[in-house]
């Protein structure tokens, strides 16, 4: 795992310290390695931050050069050994025996058709000095984040946005609606970030640029197929093991040893019990859990390991320290308001210690039906009953879905009239008419009401929070996560299951119960879902939230309505003030 950045100007050299001083603030994501490389012209920089768990040598170094084609890359390809050969069988050699290589001489042979034959995470950016032109890339669900910006004849790209922020001639701006559409969603949706010119590239697109004229297209190469496989129950339940169980041997390749998180849920249990038994590989976990609190995952956690024989470290905290909020934002980058945030970052922090690289079970809610808005009892088309009559008529329309989606992913409802009404100046005239009109892209009339929601959830849950948190709280410590739900062949075969395949009342993940059955404590089985969160006491301090946010810099910049504020603290709407605080530290550490 690693870091990049990159800059093309078509006006004057790029000077080497500026190209260091952007590498350099991706040190946390890469402690292992540093390098950068300018073109003949002087024009086009690239930078790489080195975190090394595949061929440690020397031989691994980046920016990786061949011919005219020079590399940075981030992430794993985890069938690197595969495509290798068959470069080989080709009459291709190779130096090295890391993946990097691997990447860019397939880039060499297939161009960018070669996209379709990874399997992994990754974002990288290869610099064709024949061609004059810049490729950049990114892994099917945006598991690696890829941000890039134009200024002033410039072009500028980064694994995150303050290496693009360090370059001097770089004008970072508030990019007012931002404000809004992080209220509205826990993040900054439509692919947008808190800055002015700063964009995502989206998940599975790429973007190619000319050097001289910066003339760029962003394109998709790859989509999730909508079509509905005929399997029964039983077929799914063995092939969704053996399809888990390959994508979890492929995740373990490294030349390090690799961890796992383990909470005692279904999707980390699974993950757990798979690589114990069914791989033979012996795991170091890692647990985060609360002292006094009768649902801490830990305990469940310890039960799954006894069991299956992993060895679990646990980190017990007594509170959760929200002192750590200025680290969290410097981190993120964008503003995140998901209270996993924190948790997530200490068990990351707890696993640094032991190993460089561990497995989680990102994307197993999502294709298997695991978040209570997915299941058709929790429904909720509206309060009126008027909605609730057409949702029995049309039980697919994508009004009554958004309506409920919204409902449900919102803690703390801002649509577009609550930001107008806790907003100020331009930040208010900024508010876009629908603050979740992101949401619309995704509707396909053809899919069932529980395939739409997970294709949101998959697109936008998923691959702007949730990935997120995970990339940013993990590489703030050097470490690696790595997601084997998230193979695409894996996600492609469940997202075209029949519903019932995966999907039953009143049994939580079918398809993993089937897979866990006998093989950890029944109780881990009948356990309730619960988010990896901590109690709820915890964000509820209203008196924090008040000395925060009643002489807060948010208030003394004219951004938000202290008489809001008032009316929140008295109605002990624990969520918005959730939000709102959040934001409050983000506005610190990044807005001078």
């Amino acid at each position: 795992m690693c870091g990049i950045c990159g800059k093309i100007s078509t006006h004057k050299i790029i000077s080497t310290e500026e190209l260091v001083q952007s590498t350099q603030t991706l040190s946390h994501r890469g402690p292992d390695d540093q390098g950068i490389f300018l073109s003949k012209n002087q024009k086009t920089g690239l930078g790489h931050r080195r975190l090394s768990l595949l061929d440690l040598s020397a031989q691994g170094h980046q920016p990786m050069t061949l011919d005219n084609l020079t590399i940075v890359f981030n992430g794993e390809i985890y069938n690197y050994i595969e495509l290798k050969d068959e470069l080989e069988q080709i009459g291709i050699a190779f130096n090295s025996q890391c993946d990097t290589e691997v990447i860019l001489k397939a880039y060499q042979y297939w161009g960018e058709q070669m996209l379709s034959k990874l399997r992994g995470m990754f974002a990288f950016a290869i610099l064709d000095e024949y061609k004059q032109e810049l490729f950049l890339a990114r892994d099917r669900f945006g598991i690696k984040p890829l941000f890039y910006a134009f200024q002033k004849g410039n072009f500028y790209f980064g694994s995150e946005l303050k290496a693009i922020k360090s370059f001097s001639d770089f004008n970072a701006l508030i990019e007012p609606s931002s404000i809004s559409l992080f209220l509205a969603n826990r993040f900054v949706s439509n692919h947008q970030t808190m800055w002015q010119d700063l964009h995502k590239l989206p998940a599975a697109h790429t973007l190619t640029i000319k050097l001289d004229t910066l003339k760029y297209q962003i394109k998709p190469y790859w989509n999730l197929p909508l079509t509905t496989l005929s399997v029964s129950a039983e077929e799914a339940s063995v092939q969704f093991e053996k399809l888990l169980q390959d994508s979890l041997s492929e995740h373990l390749r490294s030349d390090v040893p690799v961890g796992a998180f383990l909470s005692g849920g279904l999707d980390s249990s699974a993950t757990v019990t798979l690589m114990q038994t069914a791989l033979d590989y012996q795991t170091q976990a890692f647990s985060i859990g609360f002292s006094g609190w009768n649902e801490s995952e830990h305990q469940y956690a310890q039960l799954v390991a006894n069991h299956v024989g992993a060895h679990l470290d646990t980190l017990i905290l007594d509170k959760i320290d929200l002192d750590l909020m200025p680290t969290l934002m410097y981190h993120y980058d964008n503003p995140i308001a998901d209270i996993s945030i924190l948790p997530t970052y200490l068990v990351s922090q707890l696993a640094h210690q032991k190993v460089k690289a561990v497995i989680s079970g990102e994307g197993a809610d999502e294709l298997l039906g695991g978040y209570w808005w997915q299941k058709p009892e929790n429904f909720h088309p509206g309060d009126s009953w008027i909605n609730a009559w057409k949702s029995k008529l049309f039980p697919n329309a994508t009004s009554d879905i958004k309506r409920h989606y919204i409902y449900a992913m919102s803690m703390g409802l801002f649509d577009s009239k609550e930001c107008r009404k806790v907003l100020n100046g331009v930040y208010q005239s900024a508010v876009p008419r629908d603050v979740f009109s992101h949401l619309d892209s995704l509707f396909h009339p053809e899919l069932s009401r529980l395939k739409q929601i997970q294709l949101m959830d998959i697109h936008r849950f998923m691959g702007e929070l949730v990935l997120t948190k995970i990339d940013r709280a993990s590489m703030a410590h050097s470490l690696e996560v790595r997601v084997p739900f998230l193979d695409h062949r894996l996600v492609e075969w469940l997202f075209q299951l029949p519903e019932p395949c995966y999907m039953q009342p009143n049994v939580q993940k079918p398809l993993l119960q089937k897979l866990l059955k006998g093989k950890v404590p029944e109780k881990i089985l009948q356990r309730p879902k619960q988010g990896f969160v901590g109690p709820d006491v915890f964000y509820k301090d209203f008196h924090l939230y008040q000395s925060t946010l009643e002489h807060g810099r948010l208030i003394q910049d004219g951004i938000i309505n202290p008489h809001y504020i008032s009316k929140l603290l008295w109605s002990k709407d624990h969520w918005r003030l959730w939000k709102l605080f959040v934001l409050e530290h983000w506005w610190r550490v990044w807005v001078k």
